[in-house]
């Protein structure tokens, strides 16, 4: 073959990528730098402050507990039909949808305390039972 052959070139390792115009003197793209890009059009920078990225050990442990208890009901009221469906076994299915629904549950219980108490921080820790009224 002759020397101005590319895939030679390639082959044989002395073809380093950087070609800026073949011989046919069309020129190869170049790479772009997309993440500089996007932070010169938004005008955010690339570094974020890590402290703002932090959450607080409760907050964490609440949504993976939210998590875990959703997939494991969503799993359960899944596999207690088929079950029923294909293996004909009521009661273990039905123990199984049960117990799919009762994580569900917790999960929205979880939910609910995670709420309220952020609430109660929202509003100075003030009791979500007192509506302000004195009793007598």
């Amino acid at each position: 073959m002759s020397d101005d052959d590319p895939v030679e070139r390639f082959v044989d390792g002395t073809f380093d990528g950087e070609d800026d115009e073949n011989e046919s003197g069309v020129s190869t793209p170049k790479a772009r730098d997309m993440e500089a890009e996007l932070r010169d059009r938004t005008g955010v920078a690339g570094d974020v402050d890590a402290e703002a990225m932090e959450v607080d050990s409760e907050t964490a442990t609440a949504f993976w507990a939210a998590v875990v208890y959703v997939n494991v009901g969503i799993l359960l009221l899944a596999v207690g039909p088929t079950l029923y469906a294909i293996r004909g076994m009521p009661l273990v299915s039905a123990a199984l949808v049960v117990v799919g629904g009762y994580a569900l549950y917790r999960a929205y219980s979880v939910y609910r305390r995670f709420e309220i108490g952020r609430e109660n921080t929202d509003n100075g820790g003030a009791d979500p039972s007192d509506d302000g009224i004195e009793d007598n």
